[in-house]
């Protein structure tokens, strides 16, 4: 009798294949998912990736960040993943990042509104890290960020400071001043002058300084990458400042890109920064010397890519996790968030309605919170799937619509993800 009544409460505390073939529903919480179940689902396939990307289809949204949290906290305690990758710029990500480190001496309050956009959510994971850490100050987790949107004048300033120590030529330093727009900015006043050019002529003016401003970066970037790579074989201290010198390159690279193409071309526009969140990842990576990553971002900057799909009707924009994927040839296993209701930082998005809806489907079958592969064997009832992505009125209401293997290689789903508390937050794009 006792070993069935344990039988019967190891059951109800697992998850269960659910109503859809192909479909695993988790019958606890978020964070209440064993490394057991976890392990059934994720361990062989996680095992043999180099990168674990988990994408949120919508920013702030309490459910997501309770299993992100929890697939975090699996990776780092049962397969050794200590590097944490998250859409969030590079040099406002540095606060948090060494208040990481702090944490293997020390346990002080998170400044979580580094983040775009904090919740109360997310609170238990940089709680979770930095006990982490304390109780692991020599194989601690670290921290940074890929995005792009910092404050420009400051990736100059660091580029100029370092340049020379890292042994960059001079005259090639020089050239950044003459070539470079927003080079001599120090506000967004002063970029909003730039900005007013932009909306009036389409691009950068006159284009020949501008592609020279890109190859002078383009340079400054290979340069010191390989001397930051050289560097790290020697066990050179110097190495750091190397690699930091090509993150701000690669930054730059992107922020002007974005905004060259801002006015005229969208997917030119997003491609630019996503190409950059790729270039990120690869240098912070290396600069690491660490082998695999766990990157966190919107669904968007995670996919795989492999056909086209309508993002926010912007077009067939590429991921940065396409483009770290196509430079290193690194293997990423990639999840994506779902969910039929969802509410995030960013406002209510509209029920999906299309007969393909990913979320409706799951939604009408039953399921809560579930788990499936992107070869479900439901989902071959049609080629194409939409799923949710700040679904809004009008052709996108509900969600981006495309092949889900080409994009996810797995998917958790929820019935209802909402918005826990806003905390404070600083501004996102011009911080």
């Amino acid at each position: 009798m006792k070993s069935f009544a344990l039988g019967i409460a190891f059951f109800l505390s697992t998850s269960v294949f659910g109503a859809l073939p192909g479909v695993t529903e988790f019958s606890t919480s978020p964070d209440k998912v064993t490394d057991i179940e976890l392990s059934e689902l994720l361990h062989a396939r996680v095992a043999s990736a180099d990168v674990i990307a988990i994408g949120e289809s919508v920013h702030g949204s309490s459910g997501f960040l309770r299993i992100q949290a929890r697939l975090i906290r699996y990776l780092v305690a049962n397969h050794g993943l200590r590097l944490i990758v998250w859409e969030n710029p590079t040099l406002r990500s540095l606060e948090l990042g060494r208040w990481v480190s702090s944490c293997t001496t020390a346990k002080t309050p998170a400044p979580i509104d580094v983040l775009y956009f904090p919740t109360a959510s997310d609170l238990a994971l940089w709680d979770w890290v930095c006990d982490f850490n304390l109780s692991h100050p020599g194989d601690p987790i670290v921290f940074r960020g890929m995005d792009v949107w910092d404050r420009p004048w400051e990736h100059f300033s660091r580029i100029q400071a370092s340049g020379i120590r890292v042994g960059i030529d001079p005259l090639l330093l020089n050239s950044i001043e003459t070539f470079c727009p927003a080079h001599q900015s120090s506000s967004w006043r002063e970029i909003e002058i730039i900005f007013g050019k932009l909306q009036r002529d389409g691009t950068f003016l006159p284009e020949a300084d501008y592609e020279k401003c890109r190859a002078i970066l383009t340079a400054l970037l290979n340069t010191s990458r390989q001397s930051g790579m050289e560097k790290k074989k020697k066990k050179d201290p110097g190495s750091d400042e190397a690699f930091e010198l090509a993150i701000s390159a690669s930054t730059i690279l992107g922020w002007l890109g974005f905004y060259n193409y801002n006015w005229s071309d969208d997917i030119l526009s997003w491609n630019e920064r996503d190409l950059a969140q790729g270039r990120n990842l690869m240098l912070v990576m290396a600069k690491h010397d660490a082998t695999r990553a766990i990157v966190s971002a919107h669904t968007s900057h995670i996919s795989h890519n492999r056909s086209q799909a309508d993002w926010w009707g912007y077009g067939d924009l590429k991921s940065g996790i396409f483009f770290f994927t196509a430079m290193t040839r690194k293997k990423v296993f990639n999840i994506a968030l779902t969910a039929y209701e969802a509410t995030g930082a960013q406002g209510d998005w509209s029920l999906p309605v299309a007969g393909n809806s990913l979320d409706k489907k799951l939604h009408d079958s039953g399921h809560s919170f579930s788990f499936f592969l992107s070869n479900a064997a439901f989902l071959s009832e049609n080629p194409k799937w939409w799923m949710q992505n700040g679904n809004f009125p009008g052709p996108y209401e509900s969600g981006v619509e495309l092949t889900p293997g080409d994009h996810f290689d797995a998917f958790i789903f929820f019935k209802r993800s909402h918005l826990d508390k806003d905390l404070r937050k600083r501004p996102v794009w011009q911080p």
